[in-house]
């Protein structure tokens, strides 16, 4: 799908993807980003890897949704505006429909023993997917010297002195910014 001329088709097949991504992912958005990952790049090959990192990356410092912040990126790469519009409406229906039918049944659910259970289940999935993934960026981490000091001052900042984690976030894009060469690739 490129970025010059924007079909129905175009526009159907980024909301499917979205969509589709946000109803049968339980977890939230890094839980997500498996999924997202196995499909943009691996399968339907939209994007490469490395852009996929770089967009992840960016999410990361802006405040919001992770995943609805993705969905625009790509969007935005595949169909300009209205691509990125499509798919943060398709990233956020399925949510938001649960998340509302939920807020209005929760207090009677949540006193039976089997929803409890169910509850626990998905959190311990979550927990193993999200270490997975975490797993699998370090994997791909291409280290330098940088790259490790600034992973370490981050840990002893945050699990250490207890420093607010946005702080930490702030610390490092400006580390990134004024000690390290180089840049994105995908925005140049």
């Amino acid at each position: 799908m490129p970025q010059n001329k924007v079909s129905l088709i175009s526009m159907l097949k980024l909301f499917s993807i979205f969509f589709y991504i946000a109803i049968f992912t339980v977890g939230g958005g890094v839980a997500m980003l498996p999924v997202l990952e196995r499909i943009m790049v691996e399968k339907k090959k939209y994007i490469e890897e490395k852009e996929f990192l770089e967009y992840f990356s960016l999410t990361q410092i802006l405040p919001g949704s992770l995943m609805c912040h993705m969905a625009v990126f790509m969007g935005y790469r595949m169909t300009n505006f209205i691509g990125a519009l499509i798919s943060a409406i398709a990233i956020t229906i399925p949510p938001l429909t649960v998340i509302t039918l939920i807020a209005m049944f929760y207090g009677k659910f949540i006193e039976f023993e089997l929803v409890r259970r169910f509850m626990l289940g998905i959190l311990a999935g979550v927990v193993g997917e999200v270490s997975g993934i975490i797993l699998n960026m370090f994997k791909r981490t291409k280290f330098d010297t940088f790259k490790i000091s600034l992973f370490l001052f981050s840990f002893f900042l945050m699990f250490i002195l207890h420093v607010n984690p946005i702080y930490v976030v702030i610390i490092g894009a400006l580390s990134g910014i004024f000690f390290k060469q180089g840049g994105l690739k995908c925005c140049s």
